[in-house]
Order: structure tokens, then C-alpha cells, then sequence
């Protein structure tokens, strides 16, 4: 698109430019200024920063939409549900193809692939994720389980005095041992 109008009235004009720049020519009346200054303004900007631009301009849009869009194919975009496992695939080209996909799906299909990633951003909060400041924690690895305490933002190992994020993924699980869990 080389010439738009926006709603507010402001035309921008792609007048393309050199190798690596594009001219844009915005024109339309600017509040506040003296006509002689908003009638016609040129902005020149390089090629990376309009790809730059448009790409923050579309993650804007995602975001006020409530949506994510794959990194790896921008095309398709996840509307999370009210349901934590189940979310819409929408592929933004060709006929706009919309599908539910659930968190095991397991199908080799572009669309479950979109879901796949969405999902692999967006972990399921683990309860030690909310721990707090004194509390100790028995963590679970995959080869050893011992306590730690809640240090800062971390866990700190009481035998070692070793430090690890409460968000770190070699944590299986855990179990808060002090103060105990009121039933």
C-alpha cells in the first residue's frame, strides 16, 4: 500500500526513495500548528526501521486484540480461551481458516504447531512460582530432591548456598514445608 488515509484524516504517501530508504509524505491538518507547517511533512526513514515500525505497529494491534502471532510463521495468529488447554488458530492469508486446537493435540499440522509454540510461551504458573521470602520449599529434580529456601527471588540451596530461579524448568515439583500448608 503506497497511499492511505487514516481515520483521523492524516494521508501518508509512500513516495519510495533510494536502495535502502523509503520518503514518506504525510499531509493533513495538525491541530494546534500553523497550516504552512502541517499541510505536507516528509519523514525519510531506512528500510529497516519501516520493517521495524510496521512489525511494533502490528504487535500493538496483537496485544490491544488479545492475541498472539507464531514467530516462526507470523501468518497464524492464537486467541487464547476460557478454557486453560484449548485455544483458536487463526491463519491470517488465503480464506482465513480458523481451528480449536487442545494442548495435546498431537497432529503434524501447521495449526497445532501455532498452538504448540503459544503453549511452550505461556507455562502453566507452578505453585513455588508464588513462593515468598522465608518460606522453605522441598524441590524435586529429576535426580535429586532437597530443601531450599526462598531468598530474594530465588531459591537458595541450604546445603550448598547455591542460587536458582523459581521459574528454573528442572524443577519437577515441590512441596512448601514451612511455614506448614493450613488444610
Amino acid at each position: 500500500m503506497n497511499d492511505f488515509t487514516a481515520s483521523n484524516g492524516v494521508r501518508v504517501v509512500n513516495l519510495g526513495g533510494k536502495w535502502d530508504q523509503s520518503l514518506f509524505q504525510f499531509a493533513g491538518e495538525i491541530p494546534g500548528l500553523a497550516d504552512e507547517i502541517c499541510q505536507v511533512r516528509e519523514v525519510v526513514f531506512q528500510d529497516p526501521d519501516v520493517i521495524a515500525l510496521r512489525e511494533f505497529f502490528q504487535a500493538e494491534s496483537d496485544e490491544r486484540l488479545g492475541r498472539w502471532r507464531w514467530p516462526e510463521n507470523p501468518d497464524y495468529v492464537v486467541y487464547p480461551c476460557s478454557v486453560k488447554t484449548r485455544v483458536r488458530v487463526l491463519r491470517e492469508s488465503g480464506t482465513g481458516d480458523l481451528e480449536w486446537v487442545d494442548q495435546g493435540d498431537g497432529r503434524s499440522y501447521e495449526f497445532v504447531h501455532a498452538a504448540r509454540a503459544y503453549f511452550d510461551a505461556h507455562p502453566e504458573p507452578k505453585p513455588w512460582h508464588d513462593s515468598v521470602e522465608g518460606e522453605v520449599w522441598i524441590l524435586m529434580f529429576s535426580n535429586s530432591a532437597h530443601a531450599w529456601i526462598v531468598n530474594g527471588g530465588y531459591f537458595q540451596s541450604a546445603k550448598t548456598l547455591t542460587n536458582i530461579a523459581k521459574t528454573d524448568t528442572g524443577i519437577i515439583s515441590a512441596r512448601r514445608i514451612y511455614p506448614e500448608v493450613e488444610a
